[in-house]
This record gives structure tokens, C-alpha cells and sequence, in this order.
């Protein structure tokens, strides 16, 4: 997923899904400068389809997803773009405090 458009990078997302309890990983993406910044993230759907999720199950995931990157975006306007102090205010949100409880209540379901 290129993030670049929403001015976010791939570690960023990656920061706030992994403290919703989302699994994925920052990925570079075709143009990016540099692979130490990259732009997006790789979403793991082969994971998600082995424990059978189906089509409304995706999309309820890409809303997740969607959130993680709302609350980047919000985070970075309130911190600037240094990843210090995104990954500071990460601590204690209750945006994605309230995100993770949604996502662990949503996937304890798949085993």
C-alpha cells in the first residue's frame, strides 16, 4: 500500500498497527529515494485467507486499516514528522487504544 500520497511513510503505519495489534510490515515502493524510509507497507492477505477470512472479512480489515492511517495522520499533524516523537505519542492514545480492543474482539474469532 503506497502511502506517499497521504504523506505518511510505511514505518509510521507500520508503528500504529503494530500497537492496534495489526501485523504488517514497511515496504518500499516503486520511487521511493531511499529503501531506509520507505513509502508503504505489504499486507499479508495469504495469512489472513489460510484462517478463512472471506470478502466482508477484507473489507472490514482494510477499515482497520484505514483507521491506522488516520490516526498517522492525525499524530503526525499534532508531533511533526520525526519518528521519535510519533512513536512517543503512540503511548497512551486512546484512538489506538480503542482501535486494538475492535481489532483483538474482531480477530479472536479466527483462532
Amino acid at each position: 500500500w503506497d502511502l506517499r500520497p497521504h504523506g505518511l511513510t510505511g514505518s509510521k503505519v507500520e508503528k500504529v498497527c503494530e500497537c492496534a495489534s495489526i501485523s504488517l510490515n514497511r515496504n518500499a515502493v516503486h520511487g521511493d529515494a531511499s529503501a531506509l524510509s520507505p513509502g508503504g507497507v505489504r499486507i499479508g492477505s495469504p495469512a489472513m485467507t489460510t484462517r478463512g477470512c472471506s470478502a466482508d472479512d477484507f473489507k472490514k480489515i482494510a477499515g482497520f486499516l484505514d483507521r491506522c492511517c488516520k490516526i498517522a495522520l492525525k499524530i503526525q499533524e499534532e508531533k511533526g514528522k520525526k519518528l521519535k516523537d510519533f512513536e512517543a505519542a503512540l503511548t497512551g492514545n486512546a484512538d489506538v487504544a480503542a482501535l486494538k480492543k475492535e481489532v483483538e474482539e474482531w480477530a479472536i474469532g479466527f483462532g
